[in-house]
This record gives structure tokens, C-alpha cells and sequence, in this order.
């Protein structure tokens, strides 16, 4: 029997469930609704590759200027606006369905055409389907999560050959921060002078965690004049080793355990305190109103060799959030993310979708030699902070 074969995208769509297209991604904005960039808010998209920052200036509120009854005030001056422009960097990702994944299926498909088609077999193409399209809208996500990270932890977006190994690199987006805003410490001053060793042994012999924090909130209020809520941000790793630190254990275990006179045994008391606990006690030692601490990592893809020494795509782990740095910025919200809508020029209309409002366009790609249908994500997204006069940095180890 010549039975002639169906497209490749009739087989794709018996995986959407009765569903066009734009209604199959749709789903997905019920499953991940209420996803937030903590202290980013989204802004409409526009029709440009570039990003325009407004950094306001909120200073105190001066006191008036005291006159005769006859005489006229001084006019108050606004908030100082400033401008700033850059571009905004393109991210893409795409999955592949190809006979490598489901000969079995094409083969009943090219010797039986739409009969093949069994309920059974819509499930499979259902379950490919759904995790190409979740996994292209995590991929956005997750994005956004580590840009936002990098620019709060680090005060600008850069594209390396850590974060982003097989595409752009040497580019760094910068927003301004002053710096006179940036500290580094060094020498002995430094909570550990060993980068991979955050031990008692390789502790600065003159540093001291709280007290520094305690000091960089003082000189923020006096010396910066900022006067609202003031969040610390810090890495879990960092903030894990932060709580070893011998000086940390001293303070809080005096804290807590005051009342015990021998220091060894307050010290050895501290390490059954609930971290939530210590992290109260020290966000009110330092004067700070809220510690959060980054509990983040992302995931990238290069070629490489595994355990075999057989070449592949090796999957490795990187810090969304610096673990250097310990960041010190307004509470509440920071900054805008900013975008515009991806072209969709040349689709066919019934493969193209856009997720988030035009954030996020998702589409479909047939190969016919490879017998593939891929599908593509593609987003252009940047978390821009609007207050870089009040981010404070401060790279804290070696």
C-alpha cells in the first residue's frame, strides 16, 4: 500500500489538544501566573532595541527657608531626572521533535497516514509538546531571574563566556551606579583572603562581618544621606559562610546567650539557633529593614567532552547572584524591565504565538529532510534599575 504521507505539522498539532497554537501557549499564563522579578515591574513593550533609563534623585526633604511675612519662599526642586539609553540583547532557545525522538510513531504514520493517529499516540506528541513549550517559558523566566540578579548584585548585565558561552560575550551593559558606591575590601580586612577556602583559618585577621555591615549602614544614612526602607541583599552561600565566621558566632552567641558566662559554651550553643532567628538578630544589629537573602542558580549548555571523554553538551552550574558581593539597596520597587515585542515577519500566522503580554514569542519550524519540527523561543528583556545612586556594593572575600 502508497499511503501518501500528512505534514510534519499535522503531527505536531495532534499534540496541542483541539488546541490552535496561540490557545495551546495560553495555558501556560494560568500555570505561572503570579511570577514576579522581585523589585522589577514590567513595563508596556516598545518597538525598539534599547532600553531608556530615568534615574531620579529622591534625597531628603529640606526644611523650608524661614522669611519676613511679606517676602516670597524659595521654589523646592523636584526630583532630578536624568537619562540614559542602551541596547537590549536578544536570548533564543529551541527544542527540536525529530525521528530520532519518535521514529516509532512516524514510521506508523508514513505506512498508515491519519489512521495511525490512536489516542495513545496524541499523548506522546501531547507530552513532547507540553515540555518544548513549558520548558521555552521557563527558559524566559529564568532569564529574567538572572539578569535581575546580576544587575542587583553586580550594578550592571554582562554577557561572558560563563553566562552566555556559546553566543555573545565582552559585552557589559552598565546603568550608572557611582563608584563612589562600590567598596572592595582588602588585605586582612577581607572576611576570607582564600577564595575557595571560607574557613577559621583563612579569616581575615582584622575583618569583622557585622561591625563592617553595621559601619556601610551608617555611612549610607549619613555620609549618602538616603533615608528610606534599606534592604541588604547577600548570596546563600555567602550568607552560610557569613554565619560561620568566628566574629559572627562571638556576637550572636552573646546576643543569645548572654547570660552564659564561658564563651566556648555560648559559641557551641549558637549552632542550634534557627537561621531565621540569627538573621533577625543581625538585620537589627545592623539597622537594616529587611535581609533577603539569594538562594538562585542558573544552568547553561556548551560543547564539551563528559565523563567519557566522549564529546556532548555538558550542562553546568552558575551564581545568579554574586557571591562576592553583599548589596545593600531601597526596599520596595527598583527599577522597570523593559523589551520589545519580537518580529514575527515571514510566519505563517498559525505558528506563531506570543506569551506575557508580546514579551516572549514562541513558533513553530518544520524541516523536511530531517523529518524535525522545532520550536523556537525568542525574547528581548532587560531589568533596569531606576535608582542607581542608591545601590551600594561591597565585595566583601577574595
Amino acid at each position: 500500500m502508497n499511503t501518501n504521507p500528512i505534514g510534519l505539522f499535522t503531527v505536531f498539532d495532534n499534540g496541542l489538544g483541539g488546541l490552535d497554537w496561540q490557545g495551546w501557549v495560553d495555558k501556560y499564563l494560568e500555570k505561572y501566573d503570579g511570577i514576579q522579578i522581585d523589585g522589577f515591574e514590567f513595563s508596556p513593550t516598545s518597538i525598539s532595541y534599547t532600553f531608556a533609563q530615568l534615574i531620579a534623585s529622591t534625597g531628603a526633604t529640606a526644611l523650608p527657608t524661614w522669611v519676613d511675612p511679606e517676602s516670597p519662599g524659595y521654589e523646592a526642586a523636584l526630583r532630578e531626572l536624568s537619562g540614559k539609553t542602551g541596547n537590549i540583547p536578544t536570548g533564543k532557545r529551541f527544542y527540536k521533535f525529530n525521528r530520532t525522538i519518535i521514529n516509532e510513531q512516524l514510521q506508523l504514520i508514513q505506512r498508515y497516514g491519519n489512521a495511525a493517529l490512536t489516542p495513545e499516540m496524541e499523548d506522546v506528541f501531547m507530552g513532547l509538546v507540553d515540555e518544548g513549550t513549558d520548558g521555552l517559558v521557563k527558559m524566559y523566566y529564568n532569564a529574567l531571574t538572572h539578569i535581575r540578579n546580576q544587575v542587583v548584585s553586580k550594578g550592571q548585565f554582562s554577557l561572558t563566556s560563563v553566562n552566555n558561552p556559546r553566543g555573545l560575550q565582552g559585552i557589559d551593559i552598565l546603568f550608572g551606579v557611582p563608584d563612589g558606591n562600590k567598596e572592595t575590601l582588602t588585605g586582612q580586612s577581607r572576611w576570607w583572603t582564600d577564595a575557595s577556602n571560607h574557613d577559621t583559618a583563612h579569616e581575615g585577621t582584622s575583618s569583622d562581618p557585622i561591625t563592617y555591615l553595621q559601619n556601610r549602614v551608617k555611612w549610607i544614612r549619613r555620609v549618602k544621606h538616603y533615608q528610606g526602607g534599606l534592604k541588604m541583599e547577600i548570596s546563600q552561600d555567602l550568607w552560610d559562610d557569613m554565619l560561620g565566621h568566628s566574629k559572627v558566632i562571638a556576637r550572636l552567641a552573646n546576643k543569645f546567650f548572654a547570660s552564659v558566662v564561658d564563651g566556648n559554651v555560648r559559641a557551641d550553643l549558637i549552632k542550634d539557633v534557627d537561621d531565621d532567628a540569627k538573621k533577625e538578630a543581625i538585620r537589627k544589629m545592623i539597622k537594616a529593614d529587611e535581609i533577603v537573602v539569594r538562594d538562585t542558580y542558573a544552568f547553561v549548555e556548551a560543547p564539551g567532552t563528559d565523563s567519557n571523554g566522549d564529546p556532548d553538551i555538558i550542562t553546568t552550574q552558575i551564581d545568579n547572584f554574586d557571591p562576592k558581593n553583599v548589596v545593600f539597596l531601597p526596599t520596595g520597587c527598583v527599577g522597570d524591565i523593559q523589551g520589545v515585542k519580537p518580529l514575527s515577519v515571514g510566519y505563517e500566522p498559525e505558528h506563531v504565538a506570543y506569551y506575557d503580554e508580546g514579551r516572549l514569542l514562541l513558533t513553530q519550524r518544520a524541516n523536511q529532510k530531517t523529518h524535525s519540527v522545532y520550536i523556537e523561543g525568542e525574547f528581548a528583556q532587560l531589568c533596569v534599575p531606576s535608582v542607581p545612586q542608591w545601590m551600594f556594593y561591597s565585595t566583601v572575600t577574595a
